[in-house]
């Protein structure tokens, strides 16, 4: 551990983040070929904290060995009404992308296919640990005035923190009030950590995944693999950082790296041979970013978008016209079945549901193209606030209602 970096004591007894930490993650060189990649949700749903990462292989095509690709599909999530789940819905009444989301599952555990299953996990105040200790102590001179008196109010805190030491989370919050997720802020209370779970085909998947790394251990195996692999993030971006504390964020840049292992990617001959299939929920967000991430990391993605969900803000083909004018070289957006020397035929059932998702999303676009060009006239947010403000607006939005600077 680098002498420099400050171990705090942990706030959160969940997923170890004090606001936003992150989980363990650690990557090595194996013995075995593979590369060995650690994280909490592998333990968590695998069943091992410690894996092995083989190489996505590859696939011998007309006497060629071709890389195979890797599959990242982003926040299959189970929406739980009234509670702060996800955005997902399996079982009756779904949607017709994720029936084409379980063909999908299905095809790469049978051909083995590397898959990454990045899922939020916001922070949940009702696992704040509030005697711990924060890294806040009382300056006086920067309260505001509310906040002067919420204080005061409990004269022994005041004395307390006024002799000196750290505030602990139960005094951060009765002057600052509650400590709130900044996903919550920015959207809705979803997602949080202990509430939020995989859709059911997804935990299924992942218990065939825990049964196999299983008996790995039991026959001896020191690391065992998996081929399917379930990770976090706190936020739209697909990386969780580390915290002040010296812990790693998530596991999915590792994985990725250690699946590059071994093959040839680079060179005019093979211009797409570092691929990524994308999926998941939701186009306007997390799946957006993962492909920009994946861009930005030299990947060419294939984003299938008949396992695309969305939140009705926007148009599904109006957010593959923006990336692909962005990213066209390297962004193939399509309706049809991936790579079928890779994962296999279509299966039956694939084509009526790619239709119904293509013809919902024609649907969908004209409605929204048509409300986002009045929006535009407008100079309009759909939640009527102005889309450009003045100067004196920005500094207003930084004093309370009610207040004078």
């Amino acid at each position: 551990m680098d002498g420099n970096v400050m171990m705090l004591p942990r706030l959160y007894r969940g997923l170890p983040k004090p606001g936003h930490a992150v989980f363990e993650g650690a990557v090595q060189r194996g013995g075995t070929g593979g590369t060995l990649v650690r994280s909490r949700s592998f333990a968590r749903y695998l069943g091992q904290e410690c894996l092995e990462v083989a190489s996505a292989g590859v696939t011998d095509v007309a006497g060629r060995l071709q890389p195979r690709p890797v599959a990242v599909l982003t926040d299959l999530l189970q929406h739980q009404p009234g509670r702060p789940g996800g955005l997902v819905v399996e079982g009756a009444g779904e949607p017709a992308w994720v029936a084409a989301t379980r063909l999908l599952l299905d095809a790469l555990e049978r051909e083995g296919i590397l898959t990454v299953l990045p899922a939020d996990q916001h922070l949940n105040p009702d696992l704040l640990d509030r005697a711990a200790e924060t890294s806040f102590e009382l300056v006086e001179g920067m309260l505001a005035p509310e906040e002067t008196v919420r204080l005061r109010q409990d004269p022994a805190r005041l004395a307390r923190l006024r002799a000196g030491g750290r505030m602990t989370l139960a005094d951060y919050e009765a002057v600052f009030g509650p400590v709130v997720d900044k996903e919550d802020r920015n959207f809705v209370p979803h997602c949080h950590e202990g509430v939020v779970e995989y859709i059911p085909c997804v935990l299924s998947l992942l218990g065939r995944q825990r049964a196999r790394v299983l008996r790995q251990a039991e026959t001896g195996v020191l690391v065992p693999s998996a081929c399917v692999l379930p990770d976090f993030k706190t936020g739209l971006s697909c990386l969780s950082a580390p915290d002040g504390r010296g812990l790693h964020g998530n596991a999915l840049r590792d994985v990725l790296a250690a699946s590059q292992r071994g093959l040839y990617l680079d060179g005019d001959a093979r211009p797409h041979a570092k691929l990524a299939l994308v999926g998941g929920t939701a186009h306007e967000y997390s799946v957006a970013e993962l492909i920009r991430f994946l861009v930005d990391m030299d990947y060419s993605v294939v984003w299938l978008m008949a396992c695309t969900g969305g939140l009705g803000i926007s148009a599904k083909l109006a957010t593959a016209l923006d990336l692909m004018e962005r990213y066209g070289t390297r962004l193939f957006c399509t309706y049809d079945w991936p790579l079928p020397e890779h994962l296999g035929p279509a299966p039956a059932g694939w084509a009526p549901l790619a239709a119904q998702v293509r013809q919902e999303d024609d649907g969908e676009l004209q409605q929204a193209e048509q409300a986002r060009a009045a929006l535009l006239a407008a100079r309009k947010t759909g939640q009527g606030r102005p889309l450009v403000v003045d100067g004196a607006t920005v500094g207003r939005a930084r004093v309370p209602a009610g207040r004078t600077p």
